[in-house]
């Protein structure tokens, strides 16, 4: 049995936005490249050594920046592989979340260029910690009463779906708090994402509980 014009209209196609988001994330990763750009002033001024050297809060924020964005589109491609089709409000939702990844490049070379500023900080983070969760929110979404996954989706990889979206926001969250209690460098503490996620992987993950 087909389905009505009004079924079809409901139901989209994955690929166009999936080739829109890779798009959008190869751009704004390659983007965060520009932060690293030495000001005129350093050719003149000073040597190799010392511009490199200034360059360290930048070099240090665009890893940061690189590896979070590349977190973010690895759990986008995860996500996309359960959905059997999209609706209007999962694309709304996914067209909010590339516009906050369109932001990471700025608020990666703001807090570049103001290492130290409580503001810039705090911008780098809440952006990543937005982003976080409209990830969990399309997530939410499309697992509820199973409405974009199948019928027989398991519970147990939607808590970990669920989990694994939830982590950029929860270390974002406990940086800003750093942050503005007074401390610098804050943003140390997406160091610890890799270890936790590695935690998450080998002990949390649904397939554990097959074996």
């Amino acid at each position: 049995m087909t389905d009505s014009f009004e079924e079809r209209e409901l139901r989209l196609e994955k690929n166009r936005l999936e080739a829109l988001t890779d798009g959008i994330f190869a751009f704004a990763m390659t983007l965060l490249v520009t932060s690293l750009i030495l000001p005129r002033s350093a050719l003149i001024t000073e040597t190799a050594a010392q511009a490199l050297f200034s360059l360290i809060p930048d070099i240090y924020h665009y890893i940061i920046g690189f590896f979070v964005l590349a977190a973010f589109w690895t759990a986008h491609h995860i996500q996309f592989s359960h959905l059997k089709f999209i609706d209007r409000n999962f694309l709304s939702l996914s067209i909010m979340g590339l516009f906050f990844v369109t932001i990471i490049p700025f608020t990666t070379s703001f807090i570049g260029d103001y290492d130290h500023d409580v503001v810039a900080t705090i911008a780098f983070e809440a952006s990543l910690l937005v982003l976080g969760l409209i990830f969990a929110l399309q997530w939410l979404y499309a697992t509820w009463n199973n409405r974009l996954v199948s019928p027989d989706f398991p519970p147990s990889r939607v808590r970990y779906g669920m989990i694994r979206n939830l982590v950029v926001p929860a270390f974002s969250l406990v940086a800003i708090c750093v942050a503005l209690a007074g401390f610098d460098s804050s943003t140390m503490i997406y160091m610890l994402l890799p270890p936790f996620s590695w935690f998450a992987e080998r002990y949390l993950h649904p397939w554990k509980d097959s074996r």
